[in-house]
């Protein structure tokens, strides 16, 4: 049966393809570009404890190669979709071994502008959200939440969705519909893709350092030395110091969570300089003392494209399928008890 749906799959990905990449692949394109060959993603997530940054420099610092997955959360107290589709994402992680915060940077965007019944957003995380992933999210297919009686409605698109999620800030997955057969074969199947970008995991690394400024306790001072190395041309990039408090308690919150894990307050952009430091006054947190900063870098390259050839998501989505199946095979090949 595993050969039969391999090559099922196999016959359906490489048949002549008429339609766009983004419309038959797993996923959607989180960013849109108004360039033919423009693509970009993000890399980074490497973190240090505020906490540890008191009394002396803090540093953290990681090749290429070793940098932990990046998921991206769009979500509300509010939201009952959004509860559901982070546990699916609970569940993809887990499944995947991808635990532990040097496996995997999870950072969720709150909802802030016209909000009122979130309290966790700002100004600064939502336009970094709409910036990055508002033009993806508006085109997105297959957005729905499901109803207070179980209906499933279709929405229109938005520029800031509850719920939606992005990996490695290329692939994005909107509502509540699966392309699969459910969310947690879909979020699994984004993490089985690495990030596409070009640079050289040998040569490449971030390095991030904070150090809380003694004459002015309130500002911490943030360095970045960031090393990227590519065979190709025509790429920049822009860097974010995120702040994010590990875990937010705000029983008010109508969809009954409670506690509200990797909680975005503010989101800095750099700009786009390889090595600088910066003083800033950090976001309190919510509650308790659990406030982090994490180093993202945005990525963009622009390359021409060859109209002849199968569109490059196509044969990544092949991947990605059989590899989904996987997990999921010996799970049900195991013997009952």
């Amino acid at each position: 049966m595993r050969r039969l749906v391999a090559v099922f799959l196999t016959a359906i990905i490489l048949l002549p393809i008429q339609a766009s990449a983004t419309s038959d692949s797993l996923w959607d394109e989180a960013r849109v570009f108004d360039e033919i060959g423009t693509y970009g993603g993000t890399i980074g997530g490497i973190s240090i404890d505020m906490n540890n940054t008191r009394d002396e420099l803090t540093l953290n610092q990681s090749s290429v190669a070793n940098l932990p997955r990046i998921v991206e959360v769009y979500t509300a107290t509010w939201c009952l979709n959004c509860v559901k589709t982070e546990q699916a994402l609970d569940e993809a992680l887990e499944n995947l071994g991808l635990v532990q915060s040097w496996d995997v940077t999870r950072i969720h965007y709150h909802r802030y502008l016209y909000e009122t019944l979130d309290p966790f957003g700002s100004n600064s995380t939502d336009s970094r959200w709409v910036d990055a992933y508002g033009s993806g999210s508006l085109l997105s297919t297959d957005r729905s939440y499901e109803s207070s009686d179980g209906r499933t409605v279709q929405i229109t698109g938005t520029e800031r969705s509850a719920p939606s999620k992005v990996f490695d800030g290329q692939r994005m997955y909107t509502g509540t519909s699966t392309k699969s057969n459910s969310l947690q074969t879909d979020y699994q199947t984004a993490l089985h893709m690495f990030p596409s970008h070009p640079f050289s995991h040998h040569d490449s690394s971030l390095q991030l350092a904070v150090l809380q400024d003694n004459e002015t306790p309130e500002l911490s001072s943030f360095q970045w030395n960031i090393s990227l190395f590519s065979g190709m041309e025509n790429w920049e990039t822009t860097s974010w110091l995120m702040f994010v408090e590990n875990s937010a308690y705000f029983p008010e919150g109508s969809n009954g969570k409670g506690n509200y894990g990797h909680v975005l307050h503010e989101a800095i952009n750099i700009g786009s300089q390889n090595a600088s430091s910066i003083l800033l006054d950090p976001p309190e947190p919510w509650d308790g003392d659990d406030m982090s900063v994490i180093l993202l870098v945005d990525w963009t390259i622009r390359s021409p494209t060859d109209a002849n050839s199968i569109p490059a998501p196509a044969l990544s989505t092949l991947l990605c399928m059989l590899a989904a199946l996987v997990p999921r095979r010996e799970r049900d090949s195991e013997p009952l008890q």
